[in-house]
């Protein structure tokens, strides 16, 4: 058995919390039309490519179409069509090239990419965030806000919260903050529209926004609970989500799920840093849970790239 191969775009996300803070709900329309959602990204390890939504080669596509978007490199918004071949045949001695994934710029090494799109891409880091300076995501996050590639919203969040509205297709969005809306021309801004509610102690905060109020002496960082032995109360926000005391409660932060190396990974998560999620398998099958790991790439073809053996019943 190889990597977690799990489509993360056959799982719908509710864009919604269930925050029951009737001051701090904000009445507003849907305040865009998405446009095209970026890939979604893969996990697992196939036929070693990685999709254009990876940064620098993060997770592994399910085929060698996985993740082709419609620019070819041109510095639109869309997401560039190349994918990262994970393990080459062979690679070439030239500088990498810098490619658009949709919501950030990631490199392909030379000789390491897939893709009608590979002909194009920039030249520097820098040169790619600068053509890309004017799209949602760079203008998101730009201005302090958190750019929610993982998510289905209707549209971007305004005054820290996200829109009620329904919608047949969601996509990624902005979380500019608390007080905070989104411009789809300048970005994030302070927005003095929005309602300011009374002040709330934490514990309150927390259930309202989801959370439990336990003894576990600080607040879960995207699910992990505080190791220091004290049996002070605090949120426990759960998987995918922070605790921001005297605002909104807990919410989803994107450094959930941006998974480093040994941290483990799966669905919406992707892995970064050149590495894919892997289940770990042996005789007896697959244990634990799947963690983001950079691929083995040997001539051994009983072993996969996520070091399993194939030939293990």
């Amino acid at each position: 058995m190889s990597g977690t191969m799990s489509g993360s775009g056959d799982r719908a996300r509710s864009a919604m919390f269930a925050v029951a803070i009737a001051l701090t709900i904000a009445v507003v329309g849907c305040g865009r039309t998405p446009g095209p959602v970026p890939p979604r990204p893969t996990d697992g390890a196939v036929d070693g490519s990685l999709d254009a939504s990876a940064d620098g080669a993060s997770d592994a596509s399910a085929d060698a179409d996985t993740g082709l978007g419609p620019d070819g490199g041109s510095g639109t918004c869309d997401p560039d069509a190349v994918a990262v071949t994970i393990c080459p045949d062979a690679v070439c001695d030239g500088l990498p090239r810098w490619f658009w994934s949709g919501d950030r710029c990631f490199p392909i090494e030379c000789g390491a990419c897939t893709g009608a799109g590979c002909g194009g891409g920039s030249g520097s880091e820098a040169e790619c965030a600068s053509a890309h300076a004017t799209c949602e995501a760079s203008l998101c996050r730009g201005t302090g806000g958190t750019y929610r590639w993982w998510a289905e919203d209707c549209g971007h969040w305004q005054c820290g919260r996200p829109i009620p509205a329904d919608c047949l297709v969601g996509g990624p969005s902005c979380d500019c903050g608390a007080f905070r809306s989104f411009d789809l021309a300048t970005g994030c801004f302070d927005d003095d529209s929005c309602p300011v509610p009374e002040p709330v102690p934490d514990d309150e905060l927390c259930r309202a926004s989801g959370g439990s109020w336990e003894t576990i002496c600080c607040h879960t960082d995207c699910g992990e609970v505080c190791a220091e032995p004290c049996v002070n109360p605090a949120c426990n926000c759960g998987p995918g989500k922070v605790f921001e005391a005297g605002a909104r409660g807990c919410v989803e932060a994107s450094r959930c799920f941006e998974r480093q190396p040994g941290q483990t990974c799966g669905e919406p998560a992707r892995c970064e840093a050149g590495t894919i999620c892997c289940d770990h398998c042996s005789g007896a099958g697959c244990f634990g849970v799947p963690t983001c790991d950079f691929p083995l790439c040997d001539d051994d073809d009983t072993v996969d790239m996520c070091g399993n053996d194939l030939d293990a019943p």
